[in-house]
């Protein structure tokens, strides 16, 4: 079946929703309401509006309520919460899906939510943060089992489904916690207001390799070598290739012990620290590294915490933002502590990042366990 069979069209999100909005709305008086976006989970946020807002062009924030679902449309694009009877904003980021009245024998929307999430986020296209147009959701075809088995099956993990939510909650703290600009008062420096370029260098990546290259090298014998890209995600190598010939020269392939791995465009600005890994990127990324000739002690990971906001804002705006390598390496100054103090703040990242590790492999089993439901 199609979307537009059972389902009303999706109404998106008020665009608009700025801060300086959200700031001038509150204080007059009305009551104040959740307001969510691109969010993995729609249960709980930190951001309210009040009810009577105003965007930045001068049109009055839309307000849903009823039965229906959140959908994300960009960032955690086709994670789904379903709703009932709550008052609650949205941003352009997402969009509330109803049924047509005459179709409401068909679906359990709460089924419909937290079984065809992973079918929406497939659906989903992304060079970094992801995104599910309307016209996806609308050409793409899809089917669910009859009302009463999708009733059944909401009825017997009616307990599994707070704690599906819940989880979700969590993890979206943590990655804010990890996303946090860092501020720390360090005891000793080792140097003080250093051009980035004097400590770091980089190398850029390979042109032309793109998957059909990579489809082309499959009966080329030899050791492989993953193949990264701007996504700056494991889950989204582009593949494998020989040190094999490309266009007039051989493929470029990493061997430093460890390296920064900067998104070019799309996710521009985003990095991934690597170590002890051989790899090659396309031209849609950059490697940093540390250089032979640098006097001081710097972990990597740690300059990609401590400097996250300097990274990304050297990324454009657009909806495909490009990383200013040039800019960033003749403007940033940074301050180098000493080494153990830059141990230091990895060790209190990474205790962050097990923990959302954990609460992934919590929630993927949770997953297998609604899915075996659905069996």
């Amino acid at each position: 079946m199609k979307f537009l069979d059972i389902f009303n069209p999706i109404e998106k999100g008020s665009h608009g929703i700025t801060d300086e909005a959200i700031y001038g709305s509150i204080g007059n008086g009305d009551i104040m309401i959740p307001l969510y976006g691109g969010n993995s989970q729609h249960s709980y946020t930190e951001r309210y509006i009040a009810k009577k807002t105003m965007t930045v062009d001068g049109t009055e924030a839309k307000v849903f309520s009823g039965e229906g679902v959140v959908i994300s449309l960009d960032g955690s694009a086709g994670c789904m919460t379903y709703k009932s009877g709550e008052l609650f904003s949205l941003n352009h980021h997402a969009g509330f899906i109803t049924l047509i009245e005459s179709e409401k024998d068909k679906v359990n929307l709460r089924f419909f939510s937290l079984f065809m999430q992973n079918h929406y986020k497939a659906l989903s296209v992304s060079d970094g943060s992801k995104t599910l147009s309307l016209s996806q959701v609308y050409s793409d075809d899809f089917s669910l089992p009859c009302k009463e088995i999708q009733d059944r099956i909401i009825e017997e993990i009616g307990l599994i489904i707070p704690k599906v939510e819940f989880l979700s909650h969590i993890e979206e703290k943590l990655n804010s916690i990890i996303k946090k600009h860092l501020s720390v008062n360090y005891i000793r420096y080792q140097k003080r207001n250093i051009c980035i370029k004097k400590c770091i260098g980089y190398s850029g990546g390979n042109s032309g390799l793109t998957e059909e290259f990579i489809y082309s090298t499959l009966l080329i014998p030899g050791e492989r070598f993953k193949v990264r890209s701007s996504s700056t995600s494991e889950d989204t190598l582009i593949g494998y290739v020989p040190q094999c010939e490309i266009g007039d020269s051989f493929i470029k392939i990493n061997s430093r012990s460890e390296t920064l791995l900067v998104a070019r465009n799309g996710n521009a600005g985003q990095t991934e620290y690597l170590v002890n890994e051989k790899y090659a990127i396309n031209d849609h990324a950059y490697i940093l590294f540390i250089k032979e000739e640098c006097p001081y002690k710097i972990n990597l990971k740690w300059l990609s915490i401590q400097y996250r906001e300097e990274f990304l804002s050297y990324a454009s705006s657009s909806d495909n933002g490009t990383w200013n390598m040039t800019g960033f390496f003749n403007n940033v100054v940074i301050d180098i502590p000493d080494y153990d103090e830059q141990l230091n703040i990895v060790r209190l990242y990474e205790k962050a990042e097990i923990l959302k590790s954990k609460i992934n492999r919590i929630t993927d089993k949770l997953s297998i366990l609604l899915n075996k439901e659905i069996c």
